[in-house]
């Protein structure tokens, strides 16, 4: 029974005994429905078409086991375990090792969010004692999330290969083997799958985020006449007093509070307050919670759960997911413009992030900035035009547009012209494809053009470094290749494919010190008994060696 206690704090993950049950049945549906006269399938119209049938399939018994269980206090000591995991996890991000399987854990909390907000559709049944109810099915209601969230897991693991086999159509494939159903990455992928995985913790001590919390806390006060710790009073009860412990409230009593005991805008707290619930009517669908798994309506940014219990409203709010909630709301949603929908009608608020929004390419503009002039690198920022020798500017912002940064390495010599996307902090493959598609249908092109005009152009840029005013330099880039390069903020799988290479703070570091970023890979895949050579940019090569094999 995977149940542990970790230093004081609960947790559950999945158990693989599970399998007996559900992975037989989808295998035998997926058997009867597709492999009568073939055992594998390596067509990605024809894999992706099963694996979005397998998605539905594992999506239908995890809906159908969370509407069975109608006891509102199995919901409750999930929201328990959800509260635990928070602690763990930012122990783990300081740098404490889990005693379980990480991956596992990770598992855990994402399914915990997927049976929380769908558990809102629902009327539920409440006991007279909540805790009583949880301590005598401990076991049980231990086992039952177990279940779901093994089912969750593989729904999860699902649509992530519909993802990768929508990026990289010949990476996936599905075979049946003595009656069980298996995915299949073929070579030479996997290899490359896992070293973005093993890439992705090294940037992240370079991630910059945009932390608004303290200019959120003073817009609040100075436009809508309350402050920020009052809005929340309520966590310091539920963390002090021990009949608040399990954080279950009537949330209009709450609003009814603060309206008489402060002088607050009345339409900035009812509204804020909506922003921030998830309820039987606007919670997700449960296959979007997978596939857009970072939707503002989505629990991680939503902390408090609105249920009917026995016909009456009650509401959910753990201390750990407020605060989970309101850093994720300040550092991966207002400075990319995205907010609840019902704060909208805030015009202050609404000004307040689109400022964010504009602004926040300077976070990870800064310490690129600062690398260049540690090293006397010369650079420009934020071109929009060139000076000449005729005392006139040459204009750029409405023919290729501005210029984030351009730099000329002269040992090198090379002039990069470099495009910044402070992209979203994102951790699976649905997520990643939207940025691959954002690159490949937009930024690419606009990168392109810029590099471009930059070839034909050095003249321009040469006598633009000589008469600036400040720190002119002197240099004849006649025979200086032009490089284009993307800088972002956050690791992304597009920048293993990428024709313009992307660096993070973390790459860009190794750049300036000559260092090699993108290794070549000399791979032996024993399946088409081929040595591959691989260069970046690597999943447009892979295709190219397959295709000539």
């Amino acid at each position: 029974m995977p149940g542990y206690n970790i230093e004081g704090k609960k947790v559950v993950i999945s158990d693989d005994r599970h399998k007996d049950v559900y992975w037989a049945e989808l295998s035998s549906y997926v058997k009867n429905k597709y492999f009568k006269k073939t055992s594998e399938y390596k067509n990605h119209i024809k894999v992706q078409e099963i694996l979005k049938d397998c998605f539905t399939f594992l999506l239908n018994k995890l809906e159908t086991l969370i509407e069975k269980e109608n006891r509102f206090s199995f919901y409750l000591f999930c929201h328990n375990i959800h509260e635990d995991s928070i602690d763990i996890h930012f122990k783990n991000l300081q740098g404490n090792d889990l005693p379980i399987n990480e991956e596992k854990f990770a598992g855990s909390r994402r399914i915990l969010k997927v049976i929380l907000e769908q558990s809102t559709k629902y009327d539920l049944k409440g006991t007279e004692n909540f805790s009583y109810e949880i301590d005598k099915n401990l076991s049980e209601y231990i086992l039952l999330l177990e279940e779901m969230i093994y089912v969750g897991e593989w729904a999860f693991i699902t649509s992530e290969n519909i993802a990768r086999s929508q990026l990289f159509p010949k990476s996936i494939g599905i075979l049946m083997k003595e009656e069980e159903v298996q995915y299949l990455t073929y070579q030479p992928y996997p290899i490359f799958f896992s070293h973005f995985f093993t890439e992705l913790p090294k940037h992240d001590s370079d991630v910059k985020l945009t932390d608004c919390i303290d200019d959120f806390k003073n817009l609040i006060k100075s436009k809508y006449s309350i402050e920020y710790d009052d809005l929340c009073y309520f966590i310091a009860e539920i963390i002090t007093k021990p009949s608040n412990k399990l954080g279950v409230t009537i949330f209009p009593e709450i609003i009814k509070n603060i309206k008489n005991n402060t002088s607050v805008n009345i339409e900035f707290i009812d509204s804020f307050y909506n922003g921030l619930k998830i309820t039987k009517t606007n919670a997700l669908d449960i296959d979007k919670c997978f596939y857009t798994n970072q939707d503002i309506g989505r629990h991680i940014y939503k902390p408090i759960l609105e249920y009917n219990i026995d016909g009456k409203t009650f509401h959910v709010i753990g201390p750990n997911k407020w605060i989970e909630s309101i850093s994720q709301l300040n550092t991966n949603c207002f400075p990319f413009g995205l907010f609840p929908n019902e704060w909208k009608v805030n015009s202050h608020l609404k000004k307040f992030i689109e400022f964010i929004d504009n602004t926040h390419d300077k976070v990870l503009q800064n310490p690129i900035i600062e690398k260049l002039k540690n090293r006397e690198i010369p650079y420009e920022i934020d071109i929009l035009r060139f000076n000449s020798y005729k005392k006139q500017f040459i204009n750029i912002e409405k023919t290729i547009g501005d210029i984030d940064i351009l730099f000329i390495d002269t040992q090198g010599k090379n002039i990069y012209v470099s495009e910044c996307k402070h992209n979203r902090s994102r951790f699976d493959y649905n997520n990643w494809k939207r940025d691959y598609s954002n690159f490949k249908t937009k930024y690419e092109s606009q990168l392109e053009r810029k590099v471009n005009w930059a070839k034909l152009n050095k003249d321009i840029i040469e006598n633009h470094f000589k008469l600036r005013d400040k720190n002119p330099v002197n240099l004849d880039l006649a025979n200086f290749d032009i490089k284009g390069i993307f800088i972002i903020n956050a690791p992304t799988i597009y920048m293993f494919n990428s024709p313009y290479k992307c660096y993070t703070i973390h790459d860009f570091e190794l750049l300036l010190n000559n260092e090699i970023v993108f290794n070549d890979f000399q791979i032996y895949a024993e399946d088409r008994k081929k040595t591959y050579h691989i260069k970046h940019p690597y999943f447009d090569n892979i295709e190219k060696e397959i295709n000539c094999a």
